[in-house]
Protein backbone atom coordinates (compact mmCIF):
# COMPACT_ATOMS: atom_id res chain seq x y z
CA UNK A 1 0.00 0.00 0.00
CA UNK A 2 2.57 2.25 0.64
CA UNK A 3 4.63 1.60 -2.19
CA UNK A 4 1.50 2.20 -4.40
CA UNK A 5 0.93 5.82 -2.51
CA UNK A 6 4.60 6.52 -3.17
CA UNK A 7 4.89 5.96 -7.07
CA UNK A 8 1.38 7.45 -7.42
CA UNK A 9 3.04 10.30 -5.65
CA UNK A 10 6.32 10.57 -7.60
CA UNK A 11 4.35 10.00 -11.06
CA UNK A 12 1.88 13.20 -9.94
CA UNK A 13 5.47 14.81 -8.93
CA UNK A 14 6.92 14.16 -12.35
CA UNK A 15 3.81 15.36 -14.59
CA UNK A 16 3.69 18.70 -12.57
CA UNK A 17 7.32 18.95 -13.51
CA UNK A 18 6.42 18.39 -16.97
CA UNK A 19 3.59 20.85 -16.83
CA UNK A 20 6.10 23.74 -15.13
CA UNK A 21 8.67 23.38 -17.65
CA UNK A 22 6.41 23.97 -20.99
CA UNK A 23 7.57 27.13 -22.09
CA UNK A 24 5.04 29.79 -21.66
CA UNK A 25 3.84 31.18 -24.80
CA UNK A 26 4.22 34.79 -25.66
CA UNK A 27 1.22 37.45 -25.67
CA UNK A 28 -1.22 36.48 -28.33
CA UNK A 29 -2.57 38.95 -30.74
CA UNK A 30 -6.05 38.93 -31.26
CA UNK A 31 -6.83 38.33 -34.73
CA UNK A 32 -8.65 40.90 -37.67
CA UNK A 33 -8.03 43.58 -34.98
CA UNK A 34 -5.76 46.56 -34.87
CA UNK A 35 -3.08 47.24 -32.41
CA UNK A 36 -3.09 50.06 -30.46
CA UNK A 37 0.31 52.42 -30.98
CA UNK A 38 -1.18 54.66 -27.82
CA UNK A 39 1.84 55.27 -25.65
CA UNK A 40 -0.12 53.77 -22.58
CA UNK A 41 0.14 50.64 -24.59
CA UNK A 42 3.41 50.70 -25.87
CA UNK A 43 5.86 52.49 -24.31
CA UNK A 44 4.64 53.36 -20.91
CA UNK A 45 3.65 49.63 -20.83
CA UNK A 46 6.02 47.87 -22.74
CA UNK A 47 5.14 44.13 -21.34
CA UNK A 48 1.38 45.25 -22.56
CA UNK A 49 -0.62 44.66 -25.92
CA UNK A 50 -3.92 46.20 -26.54
CA UNK A 51 -6.09 46.20 -29.55
CA UNK A 52 -9.01 47.86 -31.25
CA UNK A 53 -11.49 45.20 -32.08
CA UNK A 54 -15.13 44.51 -33.13
CA UNK A 55 -15.60 41.35 -31.23
CA UNK A 56 -17.58 41.17 -28.64
CA UNK A 57 -16.55 39.53 -25.09
CA UNK A 58 -17.05 35.89 -25.86
CA UNK A 59 -15.15 35.77 -29.00
CA UNK A 60 -12.27 37.79 -27.68
CA UNK A 61 -12.21 35.68 -24.21
CA UNK A 62 -12.42 32.38 -26.02
CA UNK A 63 -9.56 33.12 -28.85
CA UNK A 64 -7.22 33.82 -26.24
CA UNK A 65 -8.13 31.04 -24.34
CA UNK A 66 -8.01 28.80 -27.69
CA UNK A 67 -4.28 30.65 -28.38
CA UNK A 68 -2.89 29.35 -24.45
CA UNK A 69 -4.10 26.03 -24.78
CA UNK A 70 -1.18 23.99 -24.00
CA UNK A 71 -0.51 19.84 -24.08
CA UNK A 72 0.93 17.06 -22.44
CA UNK A 73 1.48 14.53 -23.68
CA UNK A 74 -1.24 14.68 -26.57
CA UNK A 75 -3.79 16.21 -23.62
CA UNK A 76 -4.84 19.61 -24.29
CA UNK A 77 -5.06 21.38 -20.70
CA UNK A 78 -7.47 24.59 -21.02
CA UNK A 79 -6.77 27.20 -18.74
CA UNK A 80 -8.90 28.75 -16.27
CA UNK A 81 -10.78 31.47 -16.27
CA UNK A 82 -11.24 33.79 -13.91
CA UNK A 83 -13.71 37.15 -13.47
CA UNK A 84 -12.97 39.78 -11.70
CA UNK A 85 -14.79 43.47 -11.39
CA UNK A 86 -13.99 46.19 -13.75
CA UNK A 87 -13.20 48.32 -10.66
CA UNK A 88 -10.26 46.09 -10.48
CA UNK A 89 -8.82 46.94 -13.06
CA UNK A 90 -6.03 49.91 -11.52
CA UNK A 91 -5.07 47.25 -9.51
CA UNK A 92 -4.37 44.19 -11.80
CA UNK A 93 -3.79 46.02 -15.20
CA UNK A 94 -3.32 49.29 -14.81
CA UNK A 95 -4.53 52.88 -13.36
CA UNK A 96 -6.49 55.34 -15.52
CA UNK A 97 -8.01 52.50 -17.82
CA UNK A 98 -11.87 52.22 -18.67
CA UNK A 99 -13.34 49.08 -18.31
CA UNK A 100 -16.70 47.29 -19.01
CA UNK A 101 -14.65 43.52 -17.89
CA UNK A 102 -11.69 42.04 -16.76
CA UNK A 103 -11.13 38.19 -16.54
CA UNK A 104 -7.94 36.44 -15.90
CA UNK A 105 -6.82 33.24 -18.62
CA UNK A 106 -5.11 31.21 -15.85
CA UNK A 107 -2.53 28.09 -15.43
CA UNK A 108 -2.02 27.59 -11.83
CA UNK A 109 1.72 27.61 -11.03
CA UNK A 110 2.47 28.83 -14.26
CA UNK A 111 1.18 32.15 -16.14
CA UNK A 112 -2.12 34.13 -16.70
CA UNK A 113 -3.33 36.67 -18.69
CA UNK A 114 -5.49 39.81 -17.63
CA UNK A 115 -8.30 40.64 -20.17
CA UNK A 116 -9.45 44.21 -19.41
CA UNK A 117 -12.32 44.99 -22.41
CA UNK A 118 -13.65 48.46 -22.50
CA UNK A 119 -17.10 48.67 -24.72
CA UNK A 120 -18.50 51.95 -24.24
CA UNK A 121 -21.78 51.62 -26.50
CA UNK A 122 -22.27 48.14 -24.09
CA UNK A 123 -21.27 50.48 -20.79
CA UNK A 124 -23.66 50.28 -17.96
CA UNK A 125 -23.07 53.99 -17.39
CA UNK A 126 -24.43 55.20 -20.72
CA UNK A 127 -27.29 52.85 -21.01
CA UNK A 128 -29.42 56.10 -20.56
CA UNK A 129 -27.83 58.18 -22.97
CA UNK A 130 -29.48 58.77 -26.42
CA UNK A 131 -27.23 57.13 -29.48
CA UNK A 132 -25.69 60.51 -30.57
CA UNK A 133 -24.26 61.21 -27.52
CA UNK A 134 -23.30 57.49 -26.10
CA UNK A 135 -19.32 57.92 -26.28
CA UNK A 136 -17.60 55.31 -28.68
CA UNK A 137 -14.16 54.23 -30.03
CA UNK A 138 -12.83 55.78 -33.53
CA UNK A 139 -9.30 55.46 -34.99
CA UNK A 140 -8.43 56.48 -38.46
CA UNK A 141 -12.41 57.30 -39.20
CA UNK A 142 -13.06 53.72 -38.49
CA UNK A 143 -15.35 52.80 -35.73
CA UNK A 144 -14.37 49.83 -33.40
CA UNK A 145 -17.01 47.70 -30.96
CA UNK A 146 -14.16 47.41 -27.79
CA UNK A 147 -10.53 48.08 -26.77
CA UNK A 148 -8.89 45.26 -25.58
CA UNK A 149 -5.75 45.16 -23.12
CA UNK A 150 -3.52 42.17 -22.67
CA UNK A 151 -1.57 41.88 -19.46
CA UNK A 152 0.66 38.84 -18.21
CA UNK A 153 1.75 38.06 -15.55
CA UNK A 154 4.28 35.36 -15.60
CA UNK A 155 7.05 33.48 -13.58
CA UNK A 156 10.56 32.13 -14.22
CA UNK A 157 10.78 28.05 -14.23
CA UNK A 158 13.05 28.07 -10.80
CA UNK A 159 10.31 29.85 -9.06
CA UNK A 160 8.22 26.79 -10.50
CA UNK A 161 10.02 24.52 -9.99
CA UNK A 162 11.05 25.72 -6.34
CA UNK A 163 7.36 25.85 -5.69
CA UNK A 164 6.11 22.81 -7.12
CA UNK A 165 8.53 20.70 -4.98
CA UNK A 166 7.71 22.29 -1.74
CA UNK A 167 3.69 21.86 -2.48
CA UNK A 168 3.86 17.89 -3.10
CA UNK A 169 5.94 17.04 0.21
CA UNK A 170 3.64 19.90 2.16
CA UNK A 171 0.62 17.57 0.78
CA UNK A 172 1.98 14.51 1.79
CA UNK A 173 2.75 15.48 5.09
CA UNK A 174 -0.57 16.74 5.54
CA UNK A 175 -2.47 13.88 4.10
CA UNK A 176 -0.90 11.59 6.66
CA UNK A 177 -1.05 13.82 9.91
CA UNK A 178 -4.79 13.49 9.21
CA UNK A 179 -4.27 10.18 8.63
CA UNK A 180 -3.11 9.90 11.75
CA UNK A 181 -5.67 12.41 13.54
CA UNK A 182 -8.85 10.44 12.34
CA UNK A 183 -7.44 6.96 12.88
CA UNK A 184 -7.18 8.42 16.68
CA UNK A 185 -10.18 10.19 16.83
CA UNK A 186 -12.11 6.92 15.70
CA UNK A 187 -10.35 4.25 17.27
CA UNK A 188 -11.44 6.46 20.83
CA UNK A 189 -15.33 6.75 19.63
CA UNK A 190 -15.26 2.85 18.77
CA UNK A 191 -13.90 2.06 22.28
CA UNK A 192 -16.53 4.09 23.71
CA UNK A 193 -19.17 1.89 21.98
CA UNK A 194 -17.91 -1.34 22.78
Amino acid sequence: MKKTIIVIFALVYLVGFVYLAIPIKPLPDISDSTRSHEPGDTVQNPNQKAFFTQKDRKTVIGEIKDKSTISIFGFKIPPLTLNYRPEETALFVRKLINSNYLEEIVYPLRSSVFVNGWEPENAPIFKDYSDEKRPYIEINNIRYLAKITLRPVTSSVISRFLVWSLILPSLFLSLLSLKKSFSKDIYQDLKKYV
